[in-house]
């Protein structure tokens, strides 16, 4: 009987002491940057060191270099310390353009560093849901070795996401015109929140040391969130770089902007000629351009919408894009800051762009119209508001 209790407490000690103790924050960062953005990475990860935080956040990168670029060369794993990065494996050549790595260093960093809430940043190029097919800039998490990127419209992205085994608090895209209705629409059910700028991202990138040193001194996730987009408004503002677009998507509220985007077009698709729509998107700042010889093709949701009902004389479609509005307004609970505006020519611009090729750009539409189709978001059946719209050309 003695051995019998011995052996029990020897194997509860046991238990006790191979107890993984969990940090407040595991922050993982996929930078994909097999490209040309191999010298901005080193700079962000120098940045990420100047940041002052304690043992209760993990900073976890995973560095794909380009071999064309060294050096260095090929993918590495970091621990990020203040002041100090220590290397964690040397992995050797990877496709960063692969959803499945983003999925694997995701699952292992959330395992290997237990925390009780979890962060992702995916790092690279970014072109909202467009593919490889466009001009400059190049499409989502290019590898230009492996001649691969991570698709949106063919739910690649959404894949990559959806197999990670821990729900995500937040997912950051420090990538150009991410923050998309279209790509929302693919993560929102794996994570909290969504950041990320709607127009361009400086070569910079986020102020890593302002938003590490400051993540632990919030009370709850969505003061932290805010806190990201208010740090990136100040960072750029005081370099003297306009505009700034940085906003915080909460994806609980991302349904009811997605039901009212459909009871619009129920009604209003097939007016979508109309000279209020034709209007209301040729005075919209644009977004989205492909290199010099291709226009933009996106637009601010919420100016769009926001013009449409300011000249508006019809009551029905006056009370719909009030709805909208109020849907917009509930999902993006960060778009600028009074402090350090965000230098557009309107008020109504930092939120989400939406896909809106006008005349110039209708060949664009009629070649991507198919993928559009394969996207989340066309449940909405914006597509056939935009198909509609070119009636008139």
């Amino acid at each position: 009987m003695k051995n019998i209790v011995l052996l029990s407490l020897v194997i509860f000690v046991l238990l006790s002491c191979s107890k993984t103790v969990e940090s407040d924050w595991t922050i993982l960062i996929y930078m994909a940057a097999d490209n040309n953005l191999d010298f901005e990475a080193l700079a962000d990860i120098e940045d990420m060191m100047q940041a002052d935080f304690s043992e209760n956040i993990n900073i976890i990168v995973q560095v794909d270099f380009s071999e064309s670029n060294p050096p260095p060369e090929a993918t590495y794993r970091y621990h990020i310390y203040p002041g100090v990065k220590e290397q964690i494996s040397y992995l050797g050549e990877i496709d960063s353009g692969d959803e499945d790595e983003l999925t694997r260093f995701a699952n292992w960093g959330f395992r290997q560093y237990p925390s009780e809430q979890q962060a992702l940043v995916i790092w690279s190029h970014g072109n909202g849901w467009y593919p490889s097919a466009r001009d400059l800039p190049p499409s989502f998490c290019p590898d230009i070795e492996a001649d691969n990127y991570i698709g949106i419209a063919g739910g690649e992205l959404r894949t990559g996401i959806k197999n990670i085994n821990e729900h995500l608090e937040i997912l950051i895209f420090d990538a150009c015109n991410m923050q998309t209705v279209e790509v929302a629409a693919e993560v929102a059910d794996y994570t909290d929140y969504i950041i990320g700028s709607e127009d361009g991202v400086n070569s910079a990138g986020f102020p890593y040391a302002e938003i590490f040193s400051s993540w632990e001194q919030q009370t709850n996730t969505e003061y932290i969130c805010w806190e990201i987009g208010f740090q990136y408004h100040k960072y750029y503002s005081t370099e003297g770089i306009y505009p700034i677009s940085c906003s915080v998507l909460k994806t609980v509220e991302l349904p009811q902007l997605l039901t009212k985007l459909n009871e619009f077009t129920s009604v209003w698709a097939v007016h979508a000629a109309d000279e209020i729509f034709i209007e209301s998107r040729e005075n919209c700042i644009e977004f989205n351009g492909a290199g010099f010889t291709n226009p933009a093709l996106d637009v601010d949701i919420k100016e769009f919408f926001t013009k449409v009902y300011n000249n508006t004389e019809n009551d029905s479609l006056s009370t719909i894009s009030n709805e909208i509005l109020t849907a917009v307004e509930a999902c993006f609970i960060f778009q600028n800051t009074d402090e350090y505006p965000p230098g557009y020519t309107s008020d109504n611009v930092g939120t989400a762009i939406i896909w809106f090729p006008d005349a110039e750009t209708q060949g664009f539409f009629e070649i991507r119209k198919t993928e559009y189709q394969l996207l989340q978001f066309s449940q909405t059946n914006w597509l056939d508001f935009l198909e509609n719209s070119f009636t008139e050309y």
